[in-house]
């Protein structure tokens, strides 16, 4: 073990202690801090990013980085995380100071313009700030640097190793598929089942979730389940992740596959091997990756005919009347419903990747420079009656719907649809590994899933990068081509249709 090398861990797991402060502060405000609270917290998290930033970009980060870059005594783990620590110094300290001061202040008063112009569908408000964000995230891609075009920078903080190409390919063949089959499953579906909208003690939702977590395997005496207002989960620290859902009285499937979504984000992050705690490989390979693990407790797991069937006995104990005359077919259909919306996180499974497609292509049209920020609202209709059949009566509902864009998340949306990907990809090779897993969801069991997922996926941490791990697990460059085939496989089950 080099001294250069323990002088790098020394760094990582103050880092590492930083991040769990950050982490801390940022689930406290959702899940406790008062609303008086807001501009304190506001200056406290810029503090720590700032403290954090400072440690990163130390030119003694980098002199360490270089003398261990021409050490050829290191092992795999050691090269690796050399190697990931290099791509985020790089990245950072290419970055003015000034560009990133410029960014951030932009970016908060963009936020501020969101909350306000979305309830009053006033696009206008928003735009010289969007304008300005969008500026600005070109000038910190031609920063970081690309080799194929601009948005791959951006595009890599989030997916590393993913090219707009790429995404392009793949969604490409997922709109191919999904936009035909839309119009079939719609055709056919039954009217909404009234259990949908029942009333649904919040007491009694919750009890439900916090058994459910712990059911699937997630470990509560490293970690809790909260309430906030937009589901997340978050790693505070070793032994510490905090995942929290949302209730609604009038909607109960809303807080189970919430519950199930943050509880596949937290099993991801509690299967990470102890020992690379402190290190770079210790974490997610990519955002799409870690959205994978959510989509398939959510979905694969969560919305099949067998587990639907499972859930519904156990409601049944807390909700008898409410649900006591509803059967495991109702249940099973009721919880798959699908239809068009104008709002992105409120769409089934069937449409909800038209949603990210769409914005992916909108980014990448502002990103080529084939788009202006002023023709945004226009452009997103178009692309909303293009994929879904539908068109907003206003842009609260259109293309203002969502933060990420005020927020500088450019680059943030295709990890969404890359995740269902890498999900229905995945669970069918574990399928095709394991065997009779659906059968055995019909009793509540899943440890055989999770034993597999711990194995290829989460003890892999970030040795390599997703797309790289997918193809590695499913001796195949992944594609929407599974996706295709679950979605058929599901909705020829509920309605008795062909394709």
């Amino acid at each position: 073990m080099t001294d250069a090398w323990n002088k790098l861990v020394e760094r990582l797991e103050e880092l590492t202690d930083l991040y769990g402060i950050a982490g801390l502060v940022e689930w406290d405000q959702a899940v406790l801090m008062p609303s008086k609270g807001g501009a304190s917290r506001a200056r406290a998290s810029a503090t720590i990013g700032g403290i954090m930033h400072a440690r990163l970009t130390d030119p003694a980060v980098g002199d360490l980085l270089g003398e261990l870059e021409a050490d050829d005594s290191l092992d795999d783990v050691q090269t690796r995380s050399v190697e990931l620590l290099r791509r985020e110094y790089d990245r950072e300290t290419k970055v003015p100071a000034k560009l990133v001061r410029e960014l951030t202040e932009t970016t908060n008063f963009a936020y501020q313009a969101w909350t306000e112009a979305k309830p009053a569908s006033d696009f206008a408000a928003i735009e010289p700030h969007l304008k300005k964000v969008v500026e600005l995230k070109k000038e910190q891609a031609d920063a970081i640097g690309y080799e194929g075009e601009r948005y791959d920078a951006l595009l890599d903080l989030y997916e590393p190793g993913m090219t707009s190409v790429e995404v392009e390919t793949m969604f490409e063949e997922l709109v191919e598929g999904l936009r035909p089959m839309v119009d079939t499953v719609l055709d056919a579906r039954a009217p909404r089942p009234e259990f949908l909208s029942g009333n649904y003690e919040v007491d009694r939702q919750e009890r439900f979730s916090q058994w459910l977590t712990r059911h699937i395997g997630f470990d509560a005496d490293a970690g809790r389940l909260d309430t906030s207002p937009h589901p997340f989960t978050i790693m505070v620290g070793q032994g510490d992740i905090r995942q929290t859902t949302r209730y609604n009285e009038s909607d109960l499937p809303s807080s189970i596959y919430a519950t199930l979504h943050e509880t596949g984000h937290a099993l991801y992050d509690q299967g990470f091997p102890e020992r690379w705690h402190d290190l770079p490989v210790g974490s997610y390979a990519s955002l799409g990756m870690h959205e994978s693990q959510s989509r398939m407790w959510e979905n694969q797991v969560g919305r099949s005919r067998d587990f639907a069937s499972f859930m519904l006995r156990e409601l049944k104990k807390l909700f008898e009347t409410e649900l006591g005359s509803v059967t495991p077919d109702e249940f099973f259909e009721g919880v798959n419903y699908p239809e068009r919306s104008m709002i992105r996180v409120e769409a089934d499974e069937l449409t909800y990747n038209l949603h990210i497609v769409m914005r992916f292509e909108l980014e990448l049209a502002l990103f080529r420079d084939e788009l202006e920020v002023a023709d945004l609202p226009e452009a997103w209709n178009v692309k909303m009656e293009q994929h879904l059949g539908i068109r907003p009566g206003n842009d609260g509902e259109g293309v203002l719907q969502d933060m990420h864009w005020a927020g500088g998340m450019q680059g943030y949306f295709p990890t969404y649809s890359l995740g269902t990907i890498y999900s229905a990809a995945l669970f069918d090779k574990a399928n095709r590994d394991l065997g009779g897993l659906e059968g055995e969801f019909g009793k509540g069991e899943t440890s055989r899933l999770l034993d597999w997922l711990r194995t290829n996926i989460h003890s892999k941490g970030h040795m390599l990068d997703a797309k790289d791990l997918a193809t590695k697990v499913l001796g195949e460059q992944p594609s929407a081509q599974p996706l295709l085939d679950y979605l058929k496989g599901k909705y020829s089950d509920i309605y008795s249709i062909t394709f």
